[in-house]
């Protein structure tokens, strides 16, 4: 049991869990579609309902895992944690920080959903890959490409209000 305790697996999958049940929350108060019968909600719930299922599904099989005495393999992206011999690895600290200022960015609408996406994902890849000149550029990159065609999709295909679409 103290295994499945003090595995990073299972405060990842925790902290996952509770990230898509916020979002599931917020996507159930979205006002009601007047052409999509779905509505703009419908997306996202959809999306944070199946997250929430696979993290349930994680935990338990972690849990009888570690119940049955067998390793839980824990969670080790690409050379993260090599860097680190830490018992919290900081770059998961510092994510899912930018993932709860991401959220509140929203839930209070501070700022243009293109910018605030384009900063997450060029702090997110920073602290989860380092600071390097071209991480840095290819990350700004991406951050924006990734949010304006995002923005693009959801707005325009999902109909989902983000802040600065209308």
């Amino acid at each position: 049991m103290r295994k499945f305790i003090v595995s990073i697996e299972t405060w990842v999958t925790l902290a996952l869990l509770l990230v898509c049940l916020a979002f599931f929350i917020s996507a159930r108060r979205l006002p009601e579609g007047s052409f999509d019968p779905l509505g703009p909600g419908a997306a996202p719930e959809m999306v944070a309902a199946v997250l929430m299922a696979l993290c349930a599904i994680i935990l338990v099989r972690s849990f009888l895992r570690a119940k049955s005495g067998n390793e839980i393999q824990k969670a080790r992206p690409i050379d993260v944690l090599e860097r680190t011999a830490e018992p919290t690895p900081r770059p998961f600290v510092y994510f899912f920080g930018l993932l709860f200022l991401y959220t509140l960015a929203f839930q209070f609408e501070l700022g243009h959903f293109i910018v605030v996406t384009s900063i997450f994902v060029f702090l997110a890849t920073i602290a989860l890959r380092g600071w390097h000149l071209k991480t840095a550029i290819v990350s700004a990159a991406v951050g924006v490409g990734l949010s304006v065609v995002l923005f693009w999709v959801l707005t325009k295909f999902f109909v989902i209000r983000l802040p600065g679409a209308f």
